[in-house]
């Protein structure tokens, strides 16, 4: 009998191809599927990945066959054929995508029969199989985007001349990572530093030319476990290198670890650059020594739990352990890499022989609890699906993993020296807001400075 899972984050694999095509300028897809497939799909995006707006035009009207008993009975190709016809009529795009649901998967309805006889009507469309039951939110992610890669050459073809300074950014999931869109500026950002121009691939003016670039690149970025299969697949197809790096880079350290690294890579040996990778790093050095007076006074150094998928949890993990000065107690990776990342993530959170964190793999969230309330951290930082466990222990809550609906985010960041300094920033109001208000307001007149002199005057507060 297959284990159930109690308040799931993790979605079936129609979600994750569903998030990928959202998020893509000119890509309609076609859900062949019952009806509260692509409803949920939905109201995840809506309310449950930083609210980014139930108008907004990166979410158009869903087109879906909306399956019932009857095509469960009969099949549903002749249905299928019928909404290709009439989401092409209706729907503007580049490019069609039918992906399927757990429904015309186990009747056996032939998606391939359907998607070649449109495109014998000369529609740009192909499909993919993405039921439920094959997996998660991250294999559909890739399914999608290698299915993009491989199909697109069908409708549109462009140079294949290498591009100079040109990176892709693989790994990073719309929606279900909360904070995609500044985690894609970000790094955008970051490797400008060194000279490179990023092709982000998602969100703002991301549409077929971009994925068309692919193929131009230098080199191919991966920061997440489920960037790599895609990073080999376009190592194999167009003789890509890649660079693993394993999750986003927050803080100093591995940020300016990976710009090396990259650099490395690419020949790039500039002492110009090192130069602005240590301009960068003293600018955060700037920040963290202006929150120092508060740090002590607070007791900023919590014991601290981290829950959320590997491309986050970790970097923000090794920030606050190696440089923020966090105790890191428990770390609860929900997405379920392999067990070759597993061991490569414990590793780096346990580098130094001064605490240890116990690194946990878990996408129960009933078992995820019970490991919170056992461990009684001081400081959670995880999702909305933690928020019972806060309350309980009467500690306070930064969410940074999705499930979230609470926050409404657009393009914050923890990514970087700037999203670490966001990061602590957000992390210090958590802190403070757990503090009693009377607290705060006899330390605010205790460091009051009333004259020129500088003299401060202690106010009695009744």
């Amino acid at each position: 009998m297959s284990q159930i899972i109690h308040k799931n984050r993790n979605g079936c694999a129609l979600h994750g191809a569903l998030k990928v095509m959202g998020a893509i300028e000119g890509i309609v897809p076609i859900v062949h599927a019952s009806a509260g497939c692509s409803i949920q799909s939905r109201l995840s995006e809506n309310t449950l990945s930083g609210k980014n707006g139930k108008y907004f035009k990166g979410w158009r009207e869903t087109s879906s066959t909306n399956l019932t008993e009857k095509h469960v009975v009969f099949g549903g190709t002749a249905r299928l054929r019928e909404q290709i016809k009439n989401t092409v009529k209706v729907l503007n795009g580049d490019l069609y995508i039918v992906v399927t649901g757990c429904v015309p998967e186990v009747v056996g309805d032939d998606l391939q029969a359907m998607v070649k006889e449109a495109q014998e009507q000369d529609f740009p469309v192909f499909g993919l199989g993405t039921p439920g039951f094959k997996s998660n939110i991250y294999k559909g992610y890739e399914i999608a985007v290698s299915g993009i890669i491989d199909n697109l050459d069908l409708f549109y073809r462009n140079s294949d001349q290498e591009q100079q300074n040109f990176v892709n950014i693989l790994g990073i999931i719309p929606n279900q990572d909360l904070f995609w869109e500044g985690n894609l500026s970000a790094l955008e950002h970051i490797f400008e530093i060194i000279g490179l121009q990023t092709n982000k691939l998602f969100g703002l003016g991301q549409g077929i030319k971009e994925w068309q670039a692919i193929k131009n690149a230098q080199l191919n970025i991966v920061v997440s476990p489920w960037g790599i299969n895609i990073a080999r697949h376009l190592q194999e197809k167009y003789n890509i290198p890649y660079i693993d790096f394993g999750w986003l880079p927050t803080g100093e350290k591995d940020t300016s670890d990976l710009l090396r690294l990259v650099a490395d890579k690419l020949g790039i040996n500039n002492s110009e650059i090192l130069i602005k990778i240590k301009k960068e790093e003293e600018r955060l050095k700037y920040q963290l020594q202006k929150i120092a007076e508060h740090y002590y006074k607070y007791d900023f150094q919590k014991e601290a739990a981290i829950v959320g998928e590997t491309s986050i949890a970790t970097g923000i993990a090794r920030f606050l352990k190696y440089t923020f000065g966090l105790i890191v107690k428990n770390v609860v990776i929900t997405d379920n890499p392999g067990e070759e990342v597993q061991k490569h993530i414990i590793e780096s959170l346990n580098e130094d022989t001064g605490t240890f964190t116990k690194v946990s793999f878990l996408d129960n969230g009933n078992e995820i609890d019970n490991l919170l309330l056992k461990s009684k951290p001081e400081l959670i930082l995880g999702s909305s699906l933690e928020q019972s466990v806060a309350k309980a222990l009467c500690i306070p809550l930064l969410k940074i993993s999705s499930p979230v609906y609470e926050r409404i985010v657009l393009t914050r960041n923890y990514t970087g020296y700037n999203g670490a300094v966001t990061l602590i920033e957000d992390i210090s109001e958590q802190i403070l807001n757990t503090l009693q208000p009377e607290k705060l307001k006899k330390d605010y007149f205790k460091t009051l400075q009333f004259n020129s002199t500088n003299q401060v005057r202690l106010v009695s507060i009744n």
